[in-house]
């Protein structure tokens, strides 16, 4: 518990630092992290249920669940739609980040095939950052280092938000990252998506 409390104080204060810094390293283009990060999901789930994959659209564009807004999963045609606009708003912090959003939409497919919440609410969007931790730390072909925890980090701070009572409240920047950050400690010690289960 004590690890957990440190890597979560660590990581919300990350969030703070590193908000604004520049992307400095090399980072892999936006098809290698989609194709990684789906077909890794994919893997864990054993291809069981998977979601369809449609990325790089414009904002606005048509589906069954009508014109999104943003990275999107649409349960009327079990799709994940991850948006452009979205693509380089992630690249402001990395690549990671991108990872992040990928497998946060991953989370709200696996929510609806296996019932884990019945209806929209930040609490819903909270397990589905928490799911996205514990698939970013069990992706078998991805490593994350320290730099790419620090972006996921960074940018689930800064889509936090604070619209009280909306049904598009999506967490506080706190508890968006504390919500990864426990879902990325419980790939570490086993625990997996038991370590998202609300109460």
């Amino acid at each position: 518990m004590k690890i957990l409390k440190a890597l979560t104080a660590a990581a919300i204060g990350l969030g703070y630092v590193f908000a604004t810094l520049p992307v400095l390293a090399r980072e892999w283009h936006p098809k290698a992290v989609v194709d990684g990060v789906y077909s890794g999901i994919q893997k864990i789930h054993g291809y069981k249920a998977t979601p369809r994959l449609i990325w790089n659209i414009r904002e606005y564009s048509r589906t069954r669940c009508g014109r999104i807004h943003s990275s999107h999963y649409c349960k009327l045609d079990h799709t994940v739609y991850i948006m452009r606009r979205d693509i380089r708003m992630a690249y402001r912090y990395g690549d990671a980040a991108l990872a992040y959003i990928i497998a946060h939409e991953y989370a709200h497919a696996m929510q609806t095939v296996h019932g884990f919440t019945p209806r929209y609410s930040s609490f819903t969007e909270l397990q589905a950052d928490c799911l996205a931790g514990v698939y970013l730390g069990l992706i078998p072909n991805i490593t994350f280092d320290k730099k790419d925890i620090r972006e996921i980090a960074a940018f689930a701070y800064s889509i936090g938000d604070y619209a009280w009572g909306s049904k598009h409240h999506h967490g506080t920047p706190r508890q968006r990252v504390k919500a990864v950050t426990i879902g990325m400690q419980g790939s570490l010690n086993g625990q997996g998506v038991r370590a998202c289960r609300l109460s």
